[in-house]
């Protein structure tokens, strides 16, 4: 008990390392003691808190942190105000203050888990220098036993590890303990997915925020109870390890957690930033939990800090999660879906995503840098996202449940680790469509067809929608700011990605100052306007289109002189695009994708026929089948292939159940 007493107070002195959580809503000035103690009132209060605030940016936080402030000065041994007697009264008036008007929020977290971030340290420094009566009423403040699940159960258990050590308690601290220890599992319900995805708030992707925090406060408290008899065993070492190199590891680019995976985040003013830069301290805590993988998350460390990417290369497909990855060295895409099985997004809650209703519906983000969409949602069109094809109108009326997702079942991915191909029907506000993605090295290719609607506004296709960097080119010609209605273009060119327009159907493009204030996407908070000049390319499928289709191939990191090379010798050939096979081949590597929406057989070329017997994805390559099941239902699905010269290979492939039900299967041909 007395090791993990100190270990909290070095954590605290040293380290600040409450601050991650501390920090999510006051960055504290540790140089302002003096200063907090002069403005107090004589009571123990400040005149810039309104103590009766109940909104969720809750104002008496800040009483919180000027408390926390003149704390971590009063306990630390290198601080001019050290033990100073005048310190520690006006630290007394402040806490009597607080307990005699007793702050409420309306938000239901702050009262519970927020406000116990400052208590756990205020409580622990001072523990032994204020009257007892008054430091039980901090410690009665803390979690007793910790409740609820994923991230929220996780800062709960913290804050029981606090109160079992201020209470000299060892089964207290075991609660705590548990609390974040029992949660270190591989689950199909909330929390760590089979496929190190993190779902909470049912199965929502969630590990660009909840996810975060829950890594955090677990690899932070492994550290805390290393060399103890509370210490973690190697399988939760190991899982939480699997959980960064193999899930969250793979959402990042340079200083950029993927917004894909942050949820309503992005639908808040915090969420304009990149983020990654929240994995920092929780990399040195696994230093310390895991070392014999030190390497691993100083290099994971280093990238991030200098904005460098991850050092993988490859695609995944997280079936648990209706969301894919695909990383090469000169850039990385993330792809959203969402399905009956999966919570599309978190809408208008606590006045955040009020208008994020199409982002969970083939949303993807193409960064090669990171920064490529930096603080743009305020001004975004929210209802021309790139990859999502739907009615041309922003949507904000979402009163039910269901508003949330989808309630088709054909969503899914398959991969072989380097290559993929992912599917998606959609259906939504009397929209449909099918779409499908196929993920190559220099290109990935996007196909729509079946796109029917009886929705009155035009229905759109977002090929991108980002941040204005430099010139843009048509065919050659650089395109003045402006929007434009272009007839059959074959490529365009902006910021080192190539669009290259294959279909011969018209294109819009934009390039002009858009503005938005940030309250039309988060209603708390100051209404700030920002402007941001914006590069957009679409299609517009017209008003209740019958059947319309589209397809378009991005080409990242490509310069300005090669593209037109690349558009005039286009190294891959769509095969199909209808609603009842989407296929793709590419000519040089040698690999055939096909999405097949229903069983059949599809010739591939004059002398290959491929025949399954079930909806499926399929992705062939130099004698080797990878195949998955979007709808999750199939035990197993035979494959057969035909050749020129009469001969047949036909596997009956079993496929995975449970909670890998959708994980793609991969087989050697004979």
């Amino acid at each position: 008990m007395q090791v993990l007493r100190n270990n909290l107070i070095n954590d605290a002195l040293q380290n600040h390392g409450f601050s991650p959580r501390t920090g999510r809503y006051i960055e504290s000035d540790f140089g302002k003691a003096a200063e907090y103690l002069s403005s107090m009132e004589q009571d123990g209060s400040w005149t810039d808190v309104d103590y009766m605030d109940r909104d969720n940016n809750w104002s008496p936080l800040v009483h919180l942190d000027k408390m926390l402030v003149m704390t971590i000065n009063y306990a630390g041994s290198t601080s001019a105000l050290y033990k100073d007697k005048d310190l520690l009264q006006g630290l007394v008036r402040s806490l009597e203050y607080w307990y005699t008007v007793n702050p409420v929020c309306d938000n239901w977290y702050k009262n519970r888990i927020a406000k116990q971030f400052w208590f756990n340290v205020i409580g622990l420094l001072l523990q032994g220098e204020i009257d007892d009566s008054l430091h039980a009423r901090i410690v009665n403040d803390l979690t007793e036993n910790p409740t609820m699940t994923g991230s929220n159960r996780t800062l709960l258990a913290i804050s029981t590890l606090y109160r079992g050590v201020l209470e000299n308690n060892p089964e207290m601290v075991r609660l705590g303990v548990t609390g974040v220890t029992d949660q270190i599992i591989v689950t199909d319900k909330e929390g760590i997915q089979p496929d190190y995805s993190f779902h909470q708030h049912g199965h929502f992707l969630y590990n660009g925020s909840y996810g975060s925090n829950f890594l955090r406060e677990s690899i932070w408290m492994a550290t805390i109870v290393h060399g103890t008899s509370f210490a973690y065993s190697d399988a939760q070492i190991g899982i939480l390890r699997d959980y960064f190199l193999q899930g969250t590891r793979w959402m990042l680019r340079g200083k950029l957690f993927d917004y894909n995976v942050r949820g309503r985040h992005v639908g808040r003013d915090t969420g304009l930033l990149p983020y990654a830069h929240v994995l920092l301290q929780q990399l040195e805590h696994f230093m310390i939990a895991d070392p014999d993988n030190r390497d691993q998350y100083e290099t994971a460390k280093n990238n991030i800090e200098k904005g460098n990417p991850q050092d993988i290369s490859g695609n995944r497909h997280f079936w648990r999660s209706d969301y894919t990855v695909h990383h090469r060295p000169a850039y990385f895409t993330s792809l959203k879906m969402c399905s009956e099985r999966t919570v599309g997004i978190e809408l208008n809650m606590n006045s955040e995503n009020k208008l994020g209703y199409w982002l969970p519906y083939g949303l993807t983000y193409t960064y090669r840098r990171g920064d490529e969409y930096l603080a743009i949602f305020p001004v975004w069109d929210w209802a021309l996202l790139p990859g999502v094809t739907c009615p041309h109108k922003e949507i904000t009326a979402y009163e039910k449940a269901e508003s949330r997702t989808q309630q088709t079942s054909f969503v899914g991915g398959v991969s072989d680790g380097q290559f993929g191909v992912s599917a998606m029907d959609f259906s939504k506000q009397d929209t449909r469509a099918k779409k499908a993605w196929f993920w190559f090295d220099d290109e990935w290719v996007a196909l729509g067809a079946g796109i029917a609607s009886n929705f009155e506004a035009p229905v759109v296709t977002g090929i991108n929608q980002t941040l204005l960097n430099g010139e843009v080119l048509i065919e050659g010609k650089p395109f003045n700011k402006g929007s434009k209605r272009l007839k059959d273009p074959l490529w365009v060119w902006h910021d080192g990605v190539g669009y290259i327009l294959p279909g011969k159907k018209p294109v819009n493009i934009q390039a002009d100052v858009q503005q938005g204030h940030i309250q039309r996407m988060y209603g708390l908070g100051k209404d700030t306007v920002y402007s941001h000049e914006v590069f957009s390319l679409w299609f517009d499928h017209g008003l209740k289109p019958k059947d319309e289709s589209y397809q378009y191939i991005v080409v990242p990191g490509v310069g300005s002189n090669d593209i037109a090379g690349y558009a005039e010798n286009i190294p891959l050939t769509v095969l199909s695009n209808t609603s009842k096979v989407q296929a793709v081949k590419h000519d040089q590597l040698e690999i055939i994708g096909i999405v097949f929406h229903q069983a059949g057989e599809f010739l591939i070329g004059k002398d290959l026929t491929a025949i399954v017997e079930a909806p499926c994805l399929l992705l062939l390559k130099e004698g080797k089948i990878s195949v998955s099941d979007p709808t999750t239902e199939l035990t197993e699905i035979r494959i057969t292939l035909k050749r020129g010269d009469g001969s047949i290979q036909s596997r009956l492939i079993e496929l995975p159940s449970g909670g890998f039900a959708g994980k793609s299967v991969s087989v050697e041909l004979d």
